[in-house]
């Protein structure tokens, strides 16, 4: 009889440890749904947030090239308006028009020597407005529009 207790108790205790270790599974296992969900949560997040971010990289993508070619197109343009020498009204200073007086004095003429000839020109982006370029010792330097 005593052998058929002992061995009731240890049964009775190898039911326990089973249900102790059932209730740790469950728990862990419940642990484990909770973290799962709480990542596909967040992985929804960050999907959209890639979507968003696509969608932003396609749009900037876009204006990159629309810039692109525009700037093209502005070279270009910029390049046709360089083929142009002189506008007509453009006066060196110090150049005469013939017939006018050849008396010029003597600084003036070294002060073009020296400095270079001073001439105006269209400004390439702005439409009807000049800027001064100084050419010094056969170098031009493009001064800002006043």
């Amino acid at each position: 009889m005593e052998a058929i207790k002992k061995k009731m108790q240890m049964l009775k205790l190898d039911k326990e440890n089973a249900i102790d270790r059932a209730e740790q599974a469950e728990s862990d296992k419940k642990a484990a749904e909770d973290k799962c969900k709480l990542l596909e949560d967040e992985l929804l997040a960050m999907q959209k947030k890639l979507k968003g971010t696509d969608d932003e990289l396609d749009k900037y993508s876009e204006a990159l090239k629309d810039a692109q070619e525009n700037l093209e197109m502005s070279e270009k343009k910029a390049g046709d308006d360089r083929q142009i020498k002189r506008h007509p009204g453009f006066v060196l200073k110090g150049e005469e028009e013939e017939g006018e007086e050849e008396g010029e004095e003597e600084g003036e003429e070294e002060e073009e020597a020296e400095g270079g000839a001073e001439e105006m020109c269209l400004h390439p982006k702005a439409s009807g407005l000049f800027c001064k370029q100084i050419n010094l010792h056969s170098r031009p330097v493009q001064v800002n529009c006043p």
